[in-house]
C-alpha cells in the first residue's frame, strides 16, 4: 500500500496524459474547496470534465472504479457545483461530465489505464 502513496502525483499526471491523448485542455489540477475535491478538471470539445483518477495495486481485491463510492460522488458533485457557481456566475453553464481515471500499479509503477466516460451524474 505503501508504493501507492508514492503513485499519487505520478498517476494524476499519467492520468491527465491519458486525458491530453484524447483531445482533453486542462483547466485546473487538485480543485479544493468546502465540499471536497476534484483531481482533474479538463475541457473535452464542448464540455468541461472533472475527472477522479483512482488508482490501486494489482493485488487489491477491488476494482479501482469500485472505490468510487456513493459517498465519494456526492462529495464530488458538490465540489463541482461549487466550481461551476463560481466559473459561470449568472451565465448559464456548460455541459458538463464527471469521469473516472483508473490506473492499476505494481510497485509505484503503472501497468494498466482506463477512462471511463460519464461513469456517474449528478
Amino acid at each position: 500500500m505503501g508504493d501507492l502513496h508514492k503513485l499519487g502525483p505520478k498517476g494524476e499526471e499519467y492520468a491527465l496524459g491519458m486525458l491530453r491523448k484524447r483531445g482533453h485542455r486542462l483547466l485546473q489540477r487538485n480543485f479544493r474547496c468546502p465540499p471536497g475535491e476534484i483531481d482533474l478538471i479538463t475541457w473535452h470539445r464542448k464540455t468541461l470534465v472533472f475527472t477522479e483518477v483512482r488508482a490501486r495495486s494489482e493485488r487489491a481485491p477491488a476494482n479501482p472504479v469500485e472505490t468510487v463510492t456513493p459517498e465519494k460522488q456526492t462529495r464530488i458533485v458538490r465540489a463541482a457545483r461549487w466550481y461551476l457557481a463560481r466559473w459561470c456566475g449568472k451565465k448559464e453553464p456548460p455541459a458538463f461530465r464527471f469521469d473516472i481515471v483508473w490506473l492499476t500499479a505494481k510497485d509505484a509503477e503503472i501497468t494498466a489505464g482506463g477512462v471511463i466516460e460519464g461513469a456517474f451524474g449528478m
